[in-house]
């Protein structure tokens, strides 16, 4: 949007894997049109491990993961409808097995723009409607053993 700013974004995608169902854990941001995985700001002097598990517990309350790998970084340029600004994100992919279903409450569970589901392996490459997830799991599947 040209007459919005643009503001650059360390951020994480986190794939999240339950290996007993086999299905990764998906967000539905129903009012924009997304479908993505678990994404989020990296703030100031934050490790992406760091930002991906405080962002995964945030929005879903799942505290029992474990980092597998680390997909590798991205960039990419898009607007922020739920921020209303333009966005360059500087993204770090990472990986993560589920190992316990044990979830702590969302305070502000209502609030939040999405809601969280687990999808079949087997449909996340139809269900994900941004390029840049896309790619992440492309990255990731292989993984998924």
């Amino acid at each position: 949007m040209p007459d919005l700013p643009t503001i650059e974004r360390p951020t994480i995608n986190a794939i999240i894997w339950n290996p007993l169902t086999d299905e990764i854990l998906c967000l539905d941001w129903e009012k924009f049109g997304w479908k993505t995985f678990v994404i989020g700001g990296i703030e100031d002097g934050e490790e992406p491990l760091t930002a991906a598990l405080r962002e995964i517990e945030e929005e879903t309350g799942y505290a029992g993961i474990e980092l597998i790998t680390d997909l590798g970084r991205l960039r990419s340029g898009y607007f922020a409808a739920h921020k209303n600004e333009n966005r360059i994100a500087d993204t770090t992919g990472l990986l993560f097995r589920l190992t316990s279903d044990e979830r702590k409450e969302v305070p502000d569970a209502e609030s939040l723009p999405h809601v969280f589901g687990w999808i079949p392996r087997n449909d996340v490459e139809d269900y994900i409607t941004l390029s840049s997830q896309k790619y992440l799991w492309s990255k990731a599947l292989p993984l998924l053993v």
